[in-house]
């Protein structure tokens, strides 16, 4: 679970275009994962989440999955978790289909592309 913990943490990095739930829904598939804007060499294609249009969600990295309720206000991205806190991180869209998570790991920034299937 420490790879989801990362995805979702509770702090928010760089300003974003404004994203509703309605351009959330769908599967969306890991493509790049920067740190530092580089390359960070984790695989992004094992990261996947699923927004569903009733605020339900399910996540996973590779074997680790997390599943609960979603809302998004504004550019931050709210995720609720079974047996978990509350997290949220900034997202931002490209057209309709690409989404930024923009995170932080220990002051670290970290982003996440995904694609939507």
């Amino acid at each position: 679970m420490k790879y989801l913990t990362v995805l979702l943490p509770l702090f928010l990095l760089l300003s974003c275009s404004e994203s509703t739930d309605t351009e959330l829904t769908g599967q969306w598939q890991g493509s790049s994962w920067l740190v530092n804007g580089e390359p960070s060499g984790r695989d992004a294609s094992q990261v996947s989440f699923d927004f569903q249009a009733d605020g339900t969600y399910s996540a996973s990295f590779g074997s680790q999955e997390e599943a609960g309720s979603y809302r998004v206000e504004g550019n931050k991205l709210y995720t609720d978790a079974e047996g978990q806190a509350e997290k949220m991180v900034e997202v931002s869209l490209s057209g309709t289909d690409t989404l930024r998570m923009n995170m932080n790991r220990a002051g670290t920034p970290e982003t996440i592309v995904l694609v939507k299937q």
